[in-house]
């Protein structure tokens, strides 16, 4: 329950009545939790030894234990504890402070929880805790249950006899302990059936696999599980790429690529941005394994107060196959976008935060002073927050389902105006460049007033100054959707303005039992209405403070705590609900959080409130000026369940006037004063019995007479100039390049009843580009303001593009050469166009889809597609082979491989299909050979396989023509008569073969079946063969040899030598000769001798008959007329002289030689 005590108060330095005045009303008034203790025991009541021994070995059997209590009646308190006691790994005792004295001396009825790890026990309901003066001992439970065990392994196999290693192991709704086996602790008499997930390493990296399962356990029971794991299919891992650029924002800090799938993880990148139009410089996470992945981005833009926070959580699953490349993109309207490459859209507009009271009460402290922003901490002025955006600090949140943008606002309160004013601006890129529906979720503003590093916040009682300690969050958002929503498409724009008036609202505490260390106060409200500028305005709020005594991130804090404590905390205008909460220590040093029962306020703008439990005094009437010099004021006294006694109010500090005694619950309350010029205080005052004092609300209204003009110093309560708020604007150009736009940004006059008339100069329209336009306000009282906002007009609409028709082409050489032009215009000017493929480029057999895209000045693009046909409509050319003749090998005929047919196509080289090996019997057999080419065209041709049969009587007659045994020609005429005997099969075939080749098939004449043809031969000696076959298989066959011989006899005269002296004209000469055939060899053209195997040595004796030098010619000519001749000279010596005629007896010798 709560009731009032006095505390003593400190108070600022301050001067003149209406500041003590209000300071006097945030003195006094306190919580009083008035508690008692509840204690007990924790076990488990298993038998199991083998559970009792996982709960005395398993890492969970640590001081993972936790207690609560919330209460059934009456409702609003509630209490929770980890500071337990181990007695045994299966019991512990626990001990807290808890809400006792709400309901007089009936006490509090809790439902009181339990959980060990992470096993919840049944709770225990119906647990009433008295106030100390009905029962000074504590209350006592015992909470208990029973639990079993489910166990899984992973195996090989389904015996899990040899273990598999596995990661990440996760079922929902049982948490799992150890390494493997692993251990879900579930109450006893639970069946499920869920997923079982799980990560098993591969070559290529570690893979998600996901079976089935279903289990049922019982109290004390083990359940085991055994998880065959089959490796995944080995296969080449893929990539991922694509691009990642803001367009318009430069880049700052880091950007990363978030993917899980088959592979998890993120990859960092870093400046400059990667442009979807230079595919070279796209980011690339390599070593994907294959499968289907959700993927993610996060960037980080801007610096100082406008750094901006994006991240893109999901986009369209990018699918990766084995060994290739996978880029992050997808077709819009016929064009490829990349996810993210982005011109993003904007949320922007102004903040207003203020407190008037401070200006009014100068020196008095507003907690907007203490706002706290991430961005102030920066120790390497990289512009990057230290601790970046993480929710510590003050910042805009904005939203799609999968996207969140967080940024915050320059600027700080400032005393003498009561205000923080500031503008900002929210960058919301939108994945693949699509509209999405952005909402602004929330203002968030964060208190704390003490020093701060880049870690967690740290005080202690003794390093703060508790009238100015300041920690807490309050989160604003207006309350109708189309306020702080909006579908933007890409870089489009939309307003949202944050204005607030703000009070101060005070709660002390006391503890009639234990102490207490870190009270707060959760805070929800609302508001719809005028706001104190007289806009309707409708938000909600939502946050939390915490007072003191403060201990925060140090050790020990239950040795800091106190009987007392405040709560200091700032509230905009509306109606709220404060629930209190502590952590409260007990006299044996427990530790236990609590929460106690709402209470609920309602507040103006400017106030300065005190809240005294049960009262909670709100004045409805906004502070400002006032409209007469006569107010009238009215309000709510909160109080049940107490009834109010008296209310009472006090004008600058004057007497007391009462409004009401034993006014009941809930009262109301209003009333008229006479204003002072000016400044004027009102203290409205309420109270009960019990109270030590009363509660307190205070309001201030300014009376400014119109009647003399402004005269009250700090203050605008006379007429006042209107407020020209301008934007600028980007608009459309529209079909003559041209576009109108307002920069009227919620331009309006600050007095209800004005008129306001604005002017834009110059006026629209406006040609394409970025122009300056005065915007000018004039209110009905003929007072104005200007502002100048720039209205950009630009070409938003895609250039018009039309694709000819292509005709259909023939294919060639596999496809055919396309041109094609289309035609392209644009309302902005000049237009340009590519295609993909290009024309004048070969495109294939088939219908290919080809795009062509027109780009205008300002980059926009349009695209057309139509198809590109080329077809194969001419049939392939084949030739058969030669028909296949061979003799029988078994009785059923021969194993035949039949020859291979050749196949030519325009388009591509046709498939050909023909006869196959295999037995083909005695006689002739057709066979056809078919080609089929790309376009579906066939085209046949026969050739026969005819086996003959060597055994077969009566063959038909074989006569071959004489043949040159040698000769010199190497295109030789052959001939023969093939003939049937009389009375036998006709002939089927005659052919002539050379050297065993390929036959060379003839047709006998019908008359006397004569056959001729001409054989190219080479140099050499070669078989002629004639074959003629009848259509039984009987053959026969005529054989001759000729030597093609093209070459030359190699002769040599071996005596007499060339240029060699002779006595005699008598010579004998020899030569020797080499050749493949016989030779003749003649000398002198008067001898002559045949060397019949054309090799061997020849000696003629001739007559030169002249003496002296005498030719000598020797030739050699072979069979084929090859001839080789020697022509050499030798020398005849001249004739001795002839001797006298003498007697016998004596004579003249002859002369000597």
């Amino acid at each position: 329950m709560f009731s009032g005590c006095g505390v003593d108060r400190t108070e600022e330095a301050a001067s003149g009545e209406v500041l003590s005045q209000a300071e006097a009303a945030l003195d006094g008034g306190s919580v009083e939790l008035e508690s008692n203790v509840l204690k007990g025991t924790v076990r488990f009541t298993n038998q199991n030894p083998e559970i009792l021994a996982f709960l005395a070995t398993d890492p969970w059997n640590g001081d993972a234990g936790t207690v609560t209590a919330v209460s059934t009646a009456p409702t609003g308190f509630g209490a929770s504890t980890s500071a337990i006691v181990p007695v045994s790994p299966s019991e512990y005792r626990f001990e807290m402070l808890v809400g006792a004295g709400a309901a007089g001396g009936q006490g509090v009825t809790y439902n009181v929880g339990a959980s060990r790890g992470t096993y919840s026990f049944p709770s225990l309901a119906g647990v009433t805790v008295p106030p100390v003066s009905g029962q000074p001992a504590p209350t006592e439970v015992t909470v208990q249950g029973c639990m079993g065990v489910v166990q899984f392994a992973f195996g090989t196999d389904a015996t899990c006899q040899t273990p598999v290693a596995v990661r990440d192991v996760y079922i929902p709704f049982l948490p799992l302990h150890g390494s493997g086996p692993y251990r879900g602790f579930i109450a006893g008499g639970t069946a499920r059936a869920n997923p079982l997930s799980y990560w098993v390493n591969t070559p290529t990296g570690w893979v998600n696999q996901t079976v089935p399962m279903e289990y049922s356990v019982s109290c004390d029971q083990i359940v085991r599980k055994c998880i065959p794991v089959t490796p995944p299919e080995q296969v080449e891992p893929g990539r991922l790429t694509g691009a990642f650029e803001i367009h318009g924002e430069p880049v700052h800090g880091s950007m990363r690529v978030l993917f899980n799938g088959p592979t998890s993880g993120n990859k960092v990148l870093h400046g400059p941005w990667y442009s979807a139009s230079d595919p070279s410089s796209w980011w690339t996470v390599p070593n994907l394994a294959v499968g289907t992945y959700s993927v993610g981005g996060i960037v980080e833009l801007r610096s100082g107060r406008n750094y901006t926070y994006f991240n893109a959580r999901t986009l369209d699953p990018a699918v990766i196959l084995a060994g290739q490349s996978t880029s992050l993109t997808k077709q819009v309207e016929g064009m490829t976008r990349h996810a993210f490459d982005m011109h993003p859209a904007y949320f922007y507009g102004a903040v207003q935060l203020e407190d008037p009271f401070v200006p009014r009460h100068p020196g008095t402290w507003s907690s907007l002073q203490a706002l706290f922003f991430d961005a102030d901490l920066d120790s390497n002025a990289d512009g990057v927050p230290d601790t970046g955006l993480q929710g510590r600090g003050t910042y805009l949140a904005a939203g799609t389902p999968n996207s969140s943008s967080l940024t915050a606002f320059p600027g700080v309160f400032d005393a003498t105006r009561g205000a923080l004013t500031s503008t900002y601006e929210q960058v919301l890129p939108g994945p693949y460049d699509l509209p999405y529906l952005w909402t602004q979720a929330a203002l968030n503003l964060k208190f704390w007033s003490e020093p701060v590093g880049i870690g967690p916040f740290t005080t202690r009682p003794g390093l703060y100054d508790p009238a100015r300690f300041r920690y807490g969050s309050l989160s604003l958002r207006p309350s109708a959707a189309e306020d702080s929503s909006a579908l933007l498409g890409p870089e489009q724009r939309f307003r949202i303005d944050h204005a607030y008036c703000f009070n101060e609202v005070q709660l002390q505490y006391a503890a009639n039992g234990g102490r207490f260390f870190n009270p707060r106060a959760e805070v929800s409200g609302v508001f719809s209405g005028t706001d104190w500028r007289d806009q309707p305005v409708a938000y909600a709020v939502n946050g939390t403070f915490h007072g003191t005594p403060a201990v925060w991130n140090m050790p020990n804090p239950a040795s800091y705590a106190q009987p007392e404590g405040q709560i200091s905390l700032t509230l905009p205008q509306g109606s709220y609900t404060l629930k209190p909460g502590v952590s409260m220590v007990s006299d044996s040093g427990a530790v236990n959080d609590a929460s106690f029962a709402s209470l609920g306020v309602t507040l103006g703008c400017g106030q300065r409130l005190k809240l005294v439990p049960p009262l909670a005094v709100s004045i409805s009437s906004a502070d400002g000026c006032a409209a007469s010099g006569t107010a009238p004021v009215s309000g709510q006294v909160k109080s049940r369940p107490a009834e109010v006694d008296r209310i009472w109010y006090r004008l600058n500090g004057g007497p007391e006037v009462t409004l009401c005694t034993n006014c009941g619950f809930d009262p109301t309350f209003s009333f008229n004063v006479p204003l002072q010029a000016c400044g004027n205080s009102i203290q409205v005052h309420a109270f009960s019995e019990g109270m030590s004092e009363p509660a307190t609300a205070l309001a201030q209204l300014v009376w400014d007479d119109p009647s003399n003009g402004p005269s009250c110093a700090g203050t605008t309560c006379v007429n006042r100039p209107p407020v020209a708020r301008c934007r600028s604007v980007t608009v459309p150009a529209d079909g003559a390049c041209s576009g109108c736009g307002s920069v009227d940004d919620g331009s309006y006059d600050p007095d209800t009843g004005d008129s306001l008339n604005c002017v834009q100069t110059p006026a629209c329209p406006y040609p394409r580009g970025s122009h300056k336009a005065t915007l000018t306000c004039t209110d009905s009282a003929g007072l104005s303001s200007t502002c100048e906002g720039t209205v950009t007009v630009r070409d938003e609409t895609p250039p018009v593009i039309g694709c000819a028709d292509v005709p259909v082409l023939e294919c060639s050489a596999g496809g055919a050469t396309a041109s094609f032009t289309p035609s392209a215009t644009d309302n902005c000017g000049a237009v340009s166009s590519t295609c993909v493929p290009a024309s004048g480029g070969r495109f294939p057999l088939g219908t290919t889809a080809t795009t062509c895209i027109a780009t205008d000045s300002a980059g926009l693009r349009s695209s057309c597609t139509f198809p590109v046909t080329v077809r194969d409509t001419q049939p392939p050319v084949l030739s058969c082979p030669e028909p296949l003749i061979l003799a029988s090998t078994m009785p059923e005929g021969a194993l035949v491989t039949p020859g291979v047919a050749v196949a030519s196509d325009t388009c591509a080289p046709p498939q050909v299909s023909g006869p196959v090996a295999g037995v083909y019997p005695i006689g002739v057999t057709p066979v056809t050979y078919t080609a089929t080419d790309v376009g579906g065209n066939q085209v046949t041709c026969v050739s026969t396989v005819q086996v003959t049969d060597p055994t077969l009587v009566d063959p038909p007659h074989v006569t071959l023509c004489n043949l040159p045994r040698y000769t010199r020609e190497t295109h030789l005429k052959a001939c023969g008569w093939a003939t049937p005997l009389p009375d036998t099969a006709p002939v089927h075939r005659a052919y002539f073969r050379v050297d065993g080749g390929a036959p060379i098939h003839v047709t006998p004449d019908l008359s006397g079946g004569f056959v001729l043809t001409w054989l190219d031969l080479t140099e050499g000696t070669h078989v002629v063969e004639l074959t003629a076959t009848d259509t039984r298989g009987a053959f026969s066959q005529k054989r001759m040899t000729v030597t093609v011989d093209l070459t030359p006899p190699v002769l040599t005269v071996l005596s007499p030598l060339e240029g060699e002296s002779l006595a005699s004209t008598v010579v004998a000469v020899t030569s020797s000769v080499q050749d493949v055939s016989p030779t003749r060899v003649r000398t002198q053209w008067l001898e002559m001798s045949l060397v019949e195997n054309g090799s061997g040595t020849v000696t003629h004796t001739v007559d030169l008959f002249n003496r002296g030098f005498a030719p000598l010619l020797v030739s050699a000519t072979d069979e084929a007329g090859n001839t080789t001749q020697r022509v050499m000279q030798v020398f005849i010596e001249p004739a001795p002289p002839t001797p006298l005629l003498s007697s016998r007896a004596g004579g003249i010798p002859p002369a000597p030689r």
